[in-house]
């Protein structure tokens, strides 16, 4: 990829973009909105010479202590940015980072990835919109019916007021597809969205299956119950393993012990349920390479970094048809189903027998999904344009 013609602020300079986000690497627990913002900063440096420096938490998702390696409160570079792990926020504090000073002069444009979180999404929105700082933001998701339909009522409140008082007003939003971007004016009619695909992982090995061992799948994320982990398991109880050994992989952290031994329980004879655990994203390799396939019967996934790395390690999918991933079967991809169990019993049925050449053409589908997608220019000009388009012409 080659350094593009930047965009600059009105003084000739290069635009310095802070991005904002809860969690950032080394953390990993949190899965996805990790992924995205570090995919985002890496491409912005790949293709641009914008200043880019990154303010998140000091501490992984669920962790009472703070990430190892890491020296918080402390300005570091990391990877061609500067990155800022904070112990705390407050909106003074965003007020005084934000109108910078001569070393660390204020950003042109600030980029949130979360749309409730207090410290790290409302408090540098006020003080950005205090000092009149443009701002992205990415809703990843939290805009969806299966989000919202987690603590419901306090989220219909927190969006009534937003609307209410212009929380959002002047906010370029990213939408990274066409669904999320109906999510977000739904709620928001009249809002200046920017669609633009999730970066997704650019360097990935495929890897060679492992031929012994039964046949395993990986589910891959956050062990809780809005990830409906327990309606593939239920589809699998009715399914004829035909003498054959299944192992579904649980790898992720797990934030309900009762869902977690809910899920372990459903174990049956020539089907073993296993919890790997979290994993940090560079010790997958193994667990790639002796899976089958990714299984995700999700109710809503706004882009799904997780079907993409699969895809990159020349793993078909298992996916619900709640994703943008869709026509799947057509392309050799694996299958999209709707959340129906006798759908889902026959498309595990027929999973199963995804052996030999038949799995090889596939996988080497995967491989070629994965390279038509970082290579693709319309992901890179669409991303950058967050940033670089003039700011009243979206």
């Amino acid at each position: 990829m080659a350094l593009s013609d930047s965009v600059t602020s009105a003084d000739g300079r290069p635009l310095r973009i802070l991005a904002v986000v809860e969690w950032y690497p080394p953390a990993y627990k949190a899965g996805g909105p990790i992924r995205s913002v570090h995919n985002l900063v890496q491409l912005l440096r790949a293709q641009t010479n914008h200043h880019l420096e990154v303010v998140c938490g000091d501490r992984d998702l669920g962790s009472d202590s703070p990430l190892e390696g890491i020296q918080r409160n402390t300005p570091l570079q990391q990877d061609g940015v500067v990155v800022t792990y904070r112990s705390s926020t407050s909106r003074r504090w965003w007020l005084d980072k934000l109108r910078g000073t001569e070393g660390s002069p204020s950003p042109d444009v600030v980029y949130l990835n979360s749309l409730f979180s207090v410290p790290f999404a409302l408090h540098p929105l006020m003080a950005a919109r205090a000092l009149g700082i443009p701002v992205v933001l990415a809703p990843r998701g939290m805009l969806g019916a299966g989000a919202l339909a987690i603590k419901p009522f306090k989220k219909k409140v927190f969006l009534f007021v937003a609307r209410a008082l212009g929380w959002f007003r002047k906010v370029r939003w990213h939408a990274s597809t066409e669904v999320e971007r109906g999510e977000i004016l739904a709620h928001f009619p009249g809002a200046r969205v920017h669609i633009a695909l999730n970066v997704p992982l650019v360097q990935a090995n495929a890897l060679a299956l492992k031929s012994e061992g039964p046949v395993t799948w990986i589910m891959l994320g956050r062990v809780q119950q809005k990830k409906n982990l327990h309606f593939a398991l239920e589809a699998l109880q009715n399914v004829d393993l035909k003498g054959r050994r299944l192992r579904v992989d649980l790898v992720g952290p797990a934030e309900d012990e009762a869902y977690l031994q809910k899920l372990l329980g459903m174990s049956k004879p020539g089907l073993e349920v296993r919890h790997v655990g979290a994993v940090p994203p560079h010790e997958l390799g193994p667990l790639w390479e002796r899976s089958h396939a990714l299984l995700m019967p999700t109710t809503h996934e706004n882009f799904g970094h997780a079907v993409v790395e699969a895809w990159a390690h020349g793993r078909p999918v298992l996916l619900s048809d709640q994703t943008p991933w869709r026509g799947l079967p057509d392309a050799g991809l694996g299958w999209d189903l709707p959340l129906d169990q006798a759908a889902w019993v026959r498309g595990l049925e027929e999973a199963l027998d995804w052996q030999g050449e038949t799995w090889q053409k596939m996988s080497e589908a995967c491989q070629d999904k994965h390279r038509s997608l970082i290579e693709d220019p319309k992901l890179v000009a669409d991303n950058l344009a967050l940033f670089e388009a003039p700011w009243q012409d979206v």
